[in-house]
């Protein structure tokens, strides 16, 4: 389960994820300055040859921090690119927030009696609570494709990502695509899954300015770059108005196949500063494209990646 760095001040409180650690040496590290740099630098993703420029120093010094890096589990590589006849690796931080746990620690329920509040989240959250209707796949086979949604797994981490913002006062949060009716398609939607398992999604899919193009291998479409994506592991998120209410908002998290789905939620959760940021084509559209990756080889996708 991830864990999260909860922030409480007088002006709120802040969560962002952070990247626990039991054995204190593996943070040594970070004790040299130029280390310590380096790794501020790697907030954004970076290759050694440009960091080596930034930085004033050889090359293979920032090399040298970078395998450290590596084999501690403080970055991940990110892409590469072709740069006069070699591959240039960009790496990047794998989190912004570093702790020691010991064994023996204790911990403390945190019960959320005054709901955390977060502008980044409107219209989908105000106030502390959910002011949307979370809709995933019928299980059962339905719509054209006779398609079983397989993507509601995804929408619990994305449901516990919003507990931390909400009290949990209002049942039911979410519908299933066949019982959605008017009145919810005119409020605010969070739409978990793609058009060929769920209907609701189909509904508002050709509207997106990144769809999944059912009749098509379900590749991804941008209207944006023009560029279409094949990878089973591409996901798309978009927050749009909606069709049927310019006061309300969809969002939807979607996936060429299911691979595709998780990487789009674990953007939304680890990323959602960046992904509110807008297309890298286009910054007033709130419309990505992200990879996702099985980092730790488990089999499972555990990180996710921008591509547009």
């Amino acid at each position: 389960m991830p864990k999260h760095f909860l922030l409480r001040s007088n002006g709120g409180n802040e969560i962002a994820p952070v990247l626990l650690f039991k054995d204190p040496s593996s943070l040594k590290v970070l004790t040299s300055e130029l280390g310590w740099k380096v790794f501020t630098m790697l907030a954004k993703p970076q290759c050694p040859m440009d960091l080596a420029k930034k930085l004033g120093v050889h090359e293979q010094r920032v090399y040298y921090h970078i395998k450290k890096f590596k084999n501690t589990g403080l970055i991940r590589e990110t892409r590469t690119e072709q740069r006069h006849g070699a591959v240039a690796k960009f790496y990047r931080a794998v989190q912004g927030v570093l702790a020691i746990m010991p064994d023996n620690t204790t911990f403390s329920r945190l019960s959320i009696k005054s709901p955390v509040k977060s502008k980044l989240l409107s219209p989908f959250v105000e106030d502390g609570r959910l002011n949307a209707t979370i809709v995933v796949g019928s299980p059962d086979p339905h719509g054209p494709w006779k398609a079983r949604a397989s993507d509601a797994c995804c929408a619990i981490d994305f449901a516990l990502f919003l507990g931390a913002f909400t009290s949990g006062e209002r049942l039911p949060n979410y519908r299933l695509d066949i019982e959605v009716r008017e009145k919810v398609l005119r409020g605010n939607l969070v739409l978990i899954g793609g058009p060929t398992v769920n209907m609701v999604t189909r509904r508002f899919n050709k509207k997106l300015p990144i769809y999944i193009d059912a009749s098509h291998d379900k590749n991804i479409v941008s209207t944006i770059s023009k560029k279409t994506y094949s990878a089973e592991e591409c996901g798309i998120i978009n927050i749009i108005e909606n069709p049927r209410n310019s006061n309300t908002k969809i969002l939807v998290l979607a996936g060429k196949r299911f691979p595709g789905t998780r990487a789009a939620i674990l953007a939304w959760i680890k990323h959602l500063e960046e992904v509110l940021n807008g297309n890298k084509w286009d910054k007033s559209v709130k419309s990505r494209v992200v990879k996702g990756y099985d980092m730790d080889g488990d089999g499972v996708i555990d990180t996710a990646e921008f591509l547009e």
